[in-house]
Formats: structure tokens, C-alpha cells, sequence
């Protein structure tokens, strides 16, 4: 009885790990991501029609953090793409840790942004420039959660991996 547990457990474990690349709320808030960047773009190209200039250079950071935090999706994407190819004899600890470790080094890169962010906040900044700020950072709060999700399941692999 307890075989047929732990194989019908990995199995379940297994076809969801390889649909996280296919569905997963962490595409979703990349598309979020890459919709305010494109938004912050055109705020930014029209940083002298608008007389935001003072906030030229908030814009220009909130635009790059936009693309890192993209590059890091995409980056996590790819791995989990190779990761599912391993065959499930071949997959090791070591392998799982990896996307762990990237996953948190994104969530940790999220973090500080948010950070600046909440910081910025404070200062005296155009009203279209907080809105920005603030949707920016919803952003960050949300894809941190999604973060939580995946390294939860990837948790839960590792366990079932080890059995």
C-alpha cells in the first residue's frame, strides 16, 4: 500500500513540475512586468513634454529593474525548460537547489527593489511617477508570492524525490 502511495505521489509531483513552465502564474506576472515597462518606457520618453524631468532618472531606474526582473524570468524559464528534460532516474538534489537558489536570488532582488521603492515613495515625485511607483511594486509584492508557490513545489519534489 505504501509503494502505491509514494508512486502515485511522485507521478502527481512529476506531471506537475512539468507543467510549471507550461501554466504558471510566474508568466503571467512577467507579462504584468513587461506591460509596465513598456508603460514607464513611454513615460519616460516623454520626460520633457510632461516637465518630469526631475524624476528622469526614478524612471530610468524603474524601467531597468523592469528588465532584470524580466532577464531573471526568463532565465528561470529556460532552466526549468532543461530541468524537464532530465530523465526522472537522473534528477538529483543538487538540480532542484539550483532553481531553488534562483528562485530566491529573484525574490531577494524583488525585495530590495521594493525597498527602493517604498523609499522613493516618500520623496516628492510627480503623480504619474507614484503611480508607477505603485503599481510597480504591487507588481514585485505579487510575483514574490508566486515565488513562494513555486519554491513550495519545488520543496515538495525534492521530499518526494529522496523517497
Amino acid at each position: 500500500m505504501k509503494k502505491v502511495f509514494f508512486i502515485t505521489l511522485i507521478t502527481v509531483l512529476l506531471f506537475s513540475v512539468n507543467a510549471l513552465a507550461v501554466d504558471t502564474a510566474l508568466l503571467d506576472i512577467h507579462n504584468k512586468i513587461f506591460a509596465e515597462a513598456k508603460e514607464i518606457q513611454s513615460l519616460l520618453s516623454d520626460v520633457k513634454q510632461k516637465a518630469l524631468w526631475k524624476d528622469a532618472v526614478l524612471i530610468n531606474s524603474m524601467w531597468d529593474s523592469c528588465i532584470m526582473t524580466m532577464t531573471q524570468l526568463d532565465a528561470y524559464f529556460s532552466m526549468l525548460g532543461i530541468f524537464n528534460t532530465i530523465k526522472q532516474k537522473d534528477i538529483d538534489e543538487t538540480s532542484i537547489n539550483y532553481l531553488v537558489d534562483w528562485l530566491n536570488s529573484i525574490k531577494n532582488n524583488n525585495s530590495l527593489n521594493i525597498r527602493s521603492l517604498d523609499e522613493v515613495s516618500i520623496q516628492p515625485v510627480d503623480a504619474e511617477t507614484k503611480l508607477h511607483i505603485g503599481k510597480l511594486k504591487r507588481n514585485f509584492e505579487e510575483l514574490n508570492r508566486n515565488i513562494d508557490v513555486e519554491l513550495n513545489k519545488l520543496t515538495l519534489f525534492k521530499k518526494s524525490s529522496k523517497k
